[in-house]
């Protein structure tokens, strides 16, 4: 009965609706609003495999709760981020020769501007305040070199010429931050130490700050944030299983102005995928937290002295990812995520489960996309309504389908509050 209960009072969410052409496959998935509450969704997509395999990208826009028509976005896409009133950043990253080494980095607003044409390495970083202030951060192999590099522009002005931060060493990550006035951050990773550079509003950028080390064989995930003056840098260090020593995925975040913060520590294992998101009094940063076998969607709030402690939105679930978070007000905190289904190819069903203004637990878990082999779900609140967006394929997928049978989709669904 208490089952029962709980399941009555869960939210419900409005039937799906398709936003794309059908492709073989949709990623990655974006989705944000800007300060009017109009959502800019977007997306690349593939159709077969291969190198001449066509690609694009495409987008929607949603405004009073209508969603636009399907529209083209850069190819190569690799970031897209709303602003201002119905304004968007989008930034591409497109392959020109044939042996890889050759790319060209592109930024749409309005009109598109080359940033580079180099050998670029991993995903080019965007990030755009509200008042459309933006850095992209991104690294170049030079030879022996991996060079940090970046562009920046305040509120709408013209993006800078490309500038480095980081000539020498061998950069393995990279992220950035833009805030309002022209507030920017830069962290990277050089020679197996984590570093961080800021610029303040009108001034200009300071010496690197060490923020931490690798610890043997490590992987890294920057997230980096700033609004109103205050900023967070959130990473990941997965520290590889050596002889005698096992691995471990931890935790920092450091918060930033002017000058830096104290590193604070917020998990010693089990962190996956970190977000930092807009909320009402900073960011809440969101992750999915525990073994693969029985994770949960793991949040925390900032406060004035750093991230306050965890709240998880759910009971522990087997394959969790995907985890994203619609805040601000009006109305409830949402956190979603995705649970593979049992045919063993990645693909699930959305969840959500919502925290109500001063509550201390969230509600029973909301059933978001139907069992069609979701792959990527994101959350984001649209003139006091919280939308999805995902990816999914609702035709079947696996092996016993054919490649050219295979339609990814993207589609959406508004919570019913």
């Amino acid at each position: 009965m208490q089952a029962l209960a709980l399941l009555a009072a869960a939210a419900t969410w409005s039937a799906p609706q398709t936003v794309s052409a059908p492709h073989t496959f949709a990623a990655p998935l974006f989705a944000s609003a800007d300060q009017k509450g109009n959502v800019l969704a977007a997306w690349g997509w593939q159709d077969g495999i291969g190198q001449t395999a066509p690609t694009g990208a495409g987008a929607v826009r949603v405004r009073g709760g209508t969603v636009s028509p399907e529209q083209r976005a850069p190819d190569g896409l690799v970031a897209a981020r709303a602003y201002g009133d119905g304004r968007a950043v989008e930034l591409a990253n497109r392959q020109v020769d044939t042996r890889g080494r050759r790319w060209r980095l592109t930024v749409t607003d309005g009109g598109t501007r080359t940033l580079a044409t180099a050998f670029i390495l991993f995903r080019p970083q965007l990030s755009v305040a509200p008042d459309g202030s933006a850095i992209v951060a991104w690294v170049e192999s030079h030879g022996a070199r991996q060079v940090v590099r970046a562009a920046t522009r305040t509120r709408t002005g013209r993006f800078s010429a490309p500038f480095t931060l980081s000539g020498r060493g061998r950069a393995t990550a990279v992220s950035g931050a833009a805030g309002a006035g022209g507030q920017f951050l830069v962290a990277f990773v050089r020679n197996g130490r984590l570093l961080g550079r800021i610029r303040p509003s009108g001034g200009h950028w300071g010496a690197a700050r060490e923020l931490s080390r690798a610890q043997g064989k490590t992987h890294w995930q920057l997230i980096a944030a700033a609004d109103g003056g205050v900023g967070e840098l959130v990473w990941i260090r997965h520290r590889f299983t050596s002889p005698g020593r096992p691995g471990a995925r931890e935790l920092f975040g450091v918060e930033f102005e002017d000058t830096w913060g104290s590193v604070q520590r917020l998990e010693r294992d089990g962190a996956v995928g970190p977000g930092l998101y807009p909320d009402t009094d900073g960011f809440v940063l969101a992750y999915a937290f525990g073994p693969n076998s029985a994770a949960v969607a793991r949040v925390r709030f900032l406060s004035r002295h750093g991230f306050g402690p965890t709240l998880d939105a759910a009971a522990p679930q087997g394959g969790l990812r995907s985890v994203s978070v619609a805040a601000a007000a009006p109305g409830p905190l949402v956190v979603g995520w995705v649970i593979p289904n049992p045919s063993g190819d990645g693909a699930g069903i959305g969840y959500a489960a919502a925290l109500d203004p001063n509550a201390t637990a969230f509600g029973p878990r909301e059933q978001v996309t139907p069992n069609e082999a979701t792959f990527d779900m994101r959350l984001v609140r649209s003139t006091g309504q919280v939308r999805a967006f995902w990816t999914a394929r609702p035709e079947g997928t696996g092996p016993s389908v054919p490649l050219s049978k295979i339609h990814s989709l993207v589609r959406t669904a508004v919570r019913a509050e």
